[in-house]
Protein backbone atom coordinates (compact mmCIF):
# COMPACT_ATOMS: atom_id res chain seq x y z
CA UNK A 1 0.00 0.00 0.00
CA UNK A 2 1.45 3.42 -1.05
CA UNK A 3 2.09 6.13 1.54
CA UNK A 4 -0.34 7.74 -1.05
CA UNK A 5 -3.21 5.51 -0.43
CA UNK A 6 -3.35 5.99 3.01
CA UNK A 7 -3.19 9.38 3.68
CA UNK A 8 -6.16 9.14 1.17
CA UNK A 9 -8.05 6.28 3.36
CA UNK A 10 -7.46 8.26 6.23
CA UNK A 11 -8.69 11.30 5.14
CA UNK A 12 -11.88 9.69 3.98
CA UNK A 13 -12.14 7.81 7.58
CA UNK A 14 -12.01 11.04 9.21
CA UNK A 15 -14.66 12.15 7.01
CA UNK A 16 -17.23 9.18 7.16
CA UNK A 17 -16.72 10.05 11.07
CA UNK A 18 -17.91 13.81 10.78
CA UNK A 19 -21.06 12.54 8.28
CA UNK A 20 -21.95 10.03 10.45
CA UNK A 21 -21.47 13.09 13.47
CA UNK A 22 -23.93 15.27 11.37
CA UNK A 23 -26.41 12.37 10.02
CA UNK A 24 -27.14 11.49 13.77
CA UNK A 25 -27.60 15.23 15.10
CA UNK A 26 -31.04 15.24 13.94
CA UNK A 27 -31.85 12.40 16.29
CA UNK A 28 -34.19 13.29 18.69
CA UNK A 29 -35.46 10.74 22.20
CA UNK A 30 -35.98 10.75 25.87
CA UNK A 31 -33.00 11.93 26.67
CA UNK A 32 -31.23 11.82 30.14
CA UNK A 33 -28.43 14.29 31.39
CA UNK A 34 -26.04 12.61 28.79
CA UNK A 35 -22.17 11.86 29.58
CA UNK A 36 -22.99 8.82 31.85
CA UNK A 37 -19.75 6.21 32.64
CA UNK A 38 -17.86 9.49 32.49
CA UNK A 39 -15.12 7.95 34.87
CA UNK A 40 -13.96 6.07 31.35
CA UNK A 41 -13.28 9.39 29.64
CA UNK A 42 -10.44 9.71 32.34
CA UNK A 43 -8.47 7.03 30.58
CA UNK A 44 -6.53 4.17 32.37
CA UNK A 45 -3.23 2.64 32.37
CA UNK A 46 -0.06 4.14 33.96
CA UNK A 47 2.45 4.87 30.47
CA UNK A 48 -0.80 6.98 29.31
CA UNK A 49 -1.82 8.91 32.24
CA UNK A 50 1.81 9.99 33.20
CA UNK A 51 2.04 11.23 30.13
CA UNK A 52 -0.81 13.95 30.45
CA UNK A 53 -3.47 10.97 28.30
CA UNK A 54 -1.85 11.85 25.13
CA UNK A 55 -2.01 8.23 24.04
CA UNK A 56 -3.81 7.57 20.69
CA UNK A 57 -1.21 8.29 18.20
CA UNK A 58 1.41 5.79 20.78
CA UNK A 59 -1.37 3.22 21.54
CA UNK A 60 1.42 0.35 21.34
CA UNK A 61 0.71 -1.81 24.64
CA UNK A 62 -2.62 -3.83 25.70
CA UNK A 63 -4.17 -0.49 26.40
CA UNK A 64 -4.60 0.05 23.04
CA UNK A 65 -8.54 -1.93 23.56
CA UNK A 66 -9.39 1.78 25.02
CA UNK A 67 -7.04 4.41 23.74
CA UNK A 68 -7.12 3.01 20.11
CA UNK A 69 -7.75 -0.25 18.77
CA UNK A 70 -6.34 0.32 15.86
CA UNK A 71 -2.62 -0.07 17.86
CA UNK A 72 -3.41 -4.08 18.55
CA UNK A 73 -1.87 -4.52 15.26
CA UNK A 74 1.51 -2.62 16.53
CA UNK A 75 2.20 -5.02 19.34
CA UNK A 76 3.69 -8.71 18.99
CA UNK A 77 2.90 -11.66 20.68
CA UNK A 78 0.93 -12.00 23.72
CA UNK A 79 0.33 -9.00 26.25
CA UNK A 80 -0.86 -9.33 29.76
CA UNK A 81 -1.67 -6.53 32.33
CA UNK A 82 -3.55 -4.82 34.90
CA UNK A 83 -3.68 -1.88 37.00
CA UNK A 84 -5.33 -0.39 40.11
CA UNK A 85 -6.04 3.74 40.62
CA UNK A 86 -6.86 5.46 43.50
CA UNK A 87 -8.51 8.70 42.26
CA UNK A 88 -9.22 12.11 43.89
CA UNK A 89 -7.30 11.38 47.69
CA UNK A 90 -9.26 8.14 48.13
CA UNK A 91 -12.93 8.85 46.85
CA UNK A 92 -13.35 6.12 44.46
CA UNK A 93 -11.08 3.48 43.14
CA UNK A 94 -10.98 1.48 39.77
CA UNK A 95 -9.02 -1.42 38.17
CA UNK A 96 -8.64 -3.17 35.11
CA UNK A 97 -7.26 -6.42 33.40
CA UNK A 98 -6.40 -6.58 29.74
CA UNK A 99 -5.28 -9.30 27.46
CA UNK A 100 -4.01 -8.80 23.63
CA UNK A 101 -2.56 -10.61 21.35
CA UNK A 102 -1.08 -10.30 17.69
CA UNK A 103 0.17 -12.37 14.97
CA UNK A 104 1.60 -10.76 12.22
CA UNK A 105 -0.66 -7.87 10.77
CA UNK A 106 -3.80 -8.92 13.01
CA UNK A 107 -4.57 -7.75 16.59
CA UNK A 108 -6.80 -8.97 19.20
CA UNK A 109 -7.59 -7.47 22.58
CA UNK A 110 -9.88 -7.93 25.58
CA UNK A 111 -10.13 -5.66 28.54
CA UNK A 112 -12.04 -5.53 31.54
CA UNK A 113 -12.78 -2.02 33.85
CA UNK A 114 -14.45 -1.21 36.85
CA UNK A 115 -15.16 1.51 39.04
CA UNK A 116 -17.96 0.15 41.86
CA UNK A 117 -20.80 -0.46 40.64
CA UNK A 118 -19.96 0.02 37.54
CA UNK A 119 -18.05 -2.17 35.22
CA UNK A 120 -17.18 -1.99 31.14
CA UNK A 121 -16.13 -5.04 28.92
CA UNK A 122 -13.76 -4.35 25.60
CA UNK A 123 -13.70 -6.88 23.01
CA UNK A 124 -11.36 -5.29 20.16
CA UNK A 125 -9.53 -6.29 16.64
CA UNK A 126 -7.00 -4.48 14.93
CA UNK A 127 -6.11 -4.99 10.88
CA UNK A 128 -2.18 -3.39 9.41
CA UNK A 129 -1.11 -2.62 5.84
CA UNK A 130 2.36 -1.40 6.36
CA UNK A 131 2.45 2.05 7.85
CA UNK A 132 -1.28 2.11 8.34
CA UNK A 133 -4.00 0.07 10.93
CA UNK A 134 -7.79 0.12 11.62
CA UNK A 135 -9.29 -1.41 14.63
CA UNK A 136 -12.32 -1.70 15.89
CA UNK A 137 -13.78 -2.21 19.76
CA UNK A 138 -17.25 -3.57 21.04
CA UNK A 139 -18.21 -2.56 24.89
CA UNK A 140 -20.51 -3.70 27.18
CA UNK A 141 -21.90 -1.31 30.22
CA UNK A 142 -23.56 -3.61 32.91
CA UNK A 143 -24.68 -1.24 36.11
CA UNK A 144 -25.50 -3.40 39.11
CA UNK A 145 -26.40 -2.34 43.03
CA UNK A 146 -29.54 -3.25 45.22
CA UNK A 147 -31.99 -0.99 43.67
CA UNK A 148 -31.14 -0.18 40.36
CA UNK A 149 -29.39 -1.63 37.53
CA UNK A 150 -28.33 -0.74 33.94
CA UNK A 151 -26.51 -2.18 30.98
CA UNK A 152 -25.56 -0.47 27.59
CA UNK A 153 -23.53 -1.33 24.32
CA UNK A 154 -21.43 0.83 22.38
CA UNK A 155 -18.55 0.50 19.42
CA UNK A 156 -15.40 2.63 18.81
CA UNK A 157 -13.59 2.90 15.99
CA UNK A 158 -9.87 3.98 15.42
CA UNK A 159 -6.86 3.92 12.77
CA UNK A 160 -2.98 5.17 13.23
CA UNK A 161 -0.97 6.22 10.67
CA UNK A 162 2.99 5.67 10.70
CA UNK A 163 4.85 8.09 8.73
CA UNK A 164 8.82 7.70 9.10
CA UNK A 165 11.04 10.72 8.94
CA UNK A 166 15.14 10.94 8.78
CA UNK A 167 16.09 10.50 12.29
CA UNK A 168 12.62 10.69 13.56
CA UNK A 169 9.37 8.61 13.95
CA UNK A 170 6.01 10.50 13.27
CA UNK A 171 2.79 8.66 14.06
CA UNK A 172 -1.08 10.35 13.34
CA UNK A 173 -3.99 8.85 15.29
CA UNK A 174 -7.63 9.21 15.37
CA UNK A 175 -10.61 7.58 17.24
CA UNK A 176 -14.09 7.76 17.85
CA UNK A 177 -15.06 6.07 20.75
CA UNK A 178 -19.09 5.49 21.75
CA UNK A 179 -20.12 6.30 18.09
CA UNK A 180 -23.90 7.39 17.88
CA UNK A 181 -23.93 7.85 21.51
CA UNK A 182 -24.36 4.70 23.44
CA UNK A 183 -27.59 4.32 24.78
CA UNK A 184 -27.18 3.07 28.46
CA UNK A 185 -30.88 1.74 29.58
CA UNK A 186 -31.88 2.06 33.77
CA UNK A 187 -33.60 -0.44 35.44
CA UNK A 188 -35.02 -1.25 39.49
CA UNK A 189 -38.04 -1.90 41.32
CA UNK A 190 -40.04 1.09 41.80
CA UNK A 191 -38.11 2.89 39.58
CA UNK A 192 -39.01 4.61 36.09
CA UNK A 193 -37.45 2.67 33.15
CA UNK A 194 -35.20 5.81 31.96
CA UNK A 195 -32.29 6.16 28.76
CA UNK A 196 -28.94 7.98 29.45
CA UNK A 197 -26.41 7.94 27.01
CA UNK A 198 -22.23 8.21 26.77
CA UNK A 199 -20.79 10.90 25.84
CA UNK A 200 -19.94 10.64 21.52
CA UNK A 201 -16.21 11.45 21.99
CA UNK A 202 -13.56 11.63 18.49
CA UNK A 203 -9.63 12.29 19.84
CA UNK A 204 -7.15 13.38 17.35
CA UNK A 205 -3.83 12.55 18.08
CA UNK A 206 0.20 12.70 17.10
CA UNK A 207 3.03 11.42 18.48
CA UNK A 208 6.81 12.22 17.51
CA UNK A 209 9.99 10.22 19.00
CA UNK A 210 13.39 9.76 18.57
CA UNK A 211 16.93 8.75 20.08
CA UNK A 212 19.49 10.86 21.62
CA UNK A 213 22.84 9.61 22.96
CA UNK A 214 21.45 8.85 26.72
CA UNK A 215 18.29 7.28 25.51
CA UNK A 216 14.87 7.24 23.40
CA UNK A 217 12.25 10.29 23.41
CA UNK A 218 8.53 10.35 22.76
CA UNK A 219 6.52 13.37 22.83
CA UNK A 220 2.45 13.34 21.90
CA UNK A 221 -0.41 15.91 22.14
CA UNK A 222 -4.18 14.29 21.52
CA UNK A 223 -7.01 17.02 20.95
CA UNK A 224 -10.24 15.59 22.36
CA UNK A 225 -14.08 16.84 20.45
CA UNK A 226 -16.69 15.66 23.01
CA UNK A 227 -20.55 15.87 22.52
CA UNK A 228 -22.19 14.73 25.65
CA UNK A 229 -25.35 13.88 24.69
CA UNK A 230 -27.67 13.95 21.42
CA UNK A 231 -29.41 17.12 20.52
CA UNK A 232 -33.30 17.32 22.20
CA UNK A 233 -36.02 17.85 19.66
CA UNK A 234 -36.31 21.32 18.90
CA UNK A 235 -32.96 22.55 21.11
CA UNK A 236 -31.07 25.55 20.16
CA UNK A 237 -27.27 26.57 20.49
CA UNK A 238 -27.07 22.64 20.72
CA UNK A 239 -23.55 22.62 20.66
CA UNK A 240 -22.88 25.53 23.23
CA UNK A 241 -24.71 23.05 25.86
CA UNK A 242 -23.40 19.99 24.82
CA UNK A 243 -19.72 20.30 22.98
CA UNK A 244 -16.91 19.66 24.88
CA UNK A 245 -13.12 20.80 23.71
CA UNK A 246 -9.77 19.55 25.56
CA UNK A 247 -6.41 18.89 24.84
CA UNK A 248 -3.44 16.59 26.37
CA UNK A 249 0.29 16.41 26.47
CA UNK A 250 2.97 14.99 27.18
CA UNK A 251 6.04 13.21 26.70
CA UNK A 252 8.51 10.00 28.19
CA UNK A 253 12.60 9.81 28.40
CA UNK A 254 13.31 5.74 28.31
CA UNK A 255 17.09 5.92 29.74
CA UNK A 256 17.73 1.69 29.47
CA UNK A 257 15.09 -0.16 31.90
CA UNK A 258 14.25 3.08 33.74
CA UNK A 259 11.40 5.68 32.02
CA UNK A 260 10.46 9.16 33.57
CA UNK A 261 7.22 11.11 32.13
CA UNK A 262 5.41 13.93 32.27
CA UNK A 263 2.30 15.99 31.02
CA UNK A 264 -0.92 18.01 30.96
CA UNK A 265 -4.35 16.94 30.90
CA UNK A 266 -7.67 18.52 30.53
CA UNK A 267 -6.39 21.43 29.17
CA UNK A 268 -9.03 24.06 28.71
CA UNK A 269 -10.07 27.57 28.68
CA UNK A 270 -12.36 28.47 31.83
CA UNK A 271 -14.06 31.85 30.22
CA UNK A 272 -10.44 33.03 28.97
CA UNK A 273 -8.35 31.27 31.79
CA UNK A 274 -6.59 28.11 30.32
CA UNK A 275 -6.35 25.58 32.93
CA UNK A 276 -4.78 22.16 33.07
CA UNK A 277 -4.01 19.16 35.25
CA UNK A 278 -0.51 17.68 35.63
CA UNK A 279 0.93 14.67 35.44
CA UNK A 280 4.16 12.59 36.26
CA UNK A 281 4.63 9.16 35.83
CA UNK A 282 8.04 6.30 35.53
CA UNK A 283 8.73 2.89 34.86
CA UNK A 284 10.94 -0.03 35.49
CA UNK A 285 11.28 -2.86 32.33
CA UNK A 286 13.11 -6.13 33.40
CA UNK A 287 12.88 -8.57 30.45
CA UNK A 288 9.09 -9.20 29.51
CA UNK A 289 8.08 -7.12 32.42
CA UNK A 290 6.95 -3.43 32.68
CA UNK A 291 5.88 -1.94 36.29
CA UNK A 292 4.83 1.76 35.20
CA UNK A 293 3.35 4.67 37.72
CA UNK A 294 1.67 7.92 37.50
CA UNK A 295 0.48 10.61 40.09
CA UNK A 296 -1.91 12.95 38.78
CA UNK A 297 -2.60 16.44 40.45
CA UNK A 298 -6.21 17.37 40.74
CA UNK A 299 -8.44 19.89 42.65
CA UNK A 300 -10.05 16.88 44.54
CA UNK A 301 -7.03 15.44 45.62
CA UNK A 302 -4.07 13.47 43.95
CA UNK A 303 -4.98 10.30 42.05
CA UNK A 304 -2.03 7.76 42.02
CA UNK A 305 -1.74 5.04 39.38
CA UNK A 306 0.41 1.61 39.18
CA UNK A 307 -0.44 -0.81 36.66
CA UNK A 308 1.84 -3.58 34.86
CA UNK A 309 2.52 -6.14 31.72
CA UNK A 310 3.73 -8.77 30.63
CA UNK A 311 5.02 -10.20 27.15
CA UNK A 312 5.05 -13.55 26.12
Amino acid sequence: MTRELACLLLKRFSLATLLLAVGLSGWSGELGAGDAAHFLRLGLGARARGMGGAFVAVADDATACYWNPAGLSLISGFRLGGAYENRFGGLVTTQYLVGAYCEKVFGTGFLWFNSEPYSVYFVSASRRWDDLSFGISGKVYNFASRLQSANGFGFDLGTILRVPLEGMDLTLGLVSRDIGWSVIRWHGVGVPAAVDHVAWVTRLGMALGGEVDFGIWLWATDLEIALRRPPHQEEENYLSRALELSASMGGELCLGDITLRAGLCDIRLQGEVPTAKFTFGAGVCYQEVGVQMAWILTSFGPTYVLSAEFAF
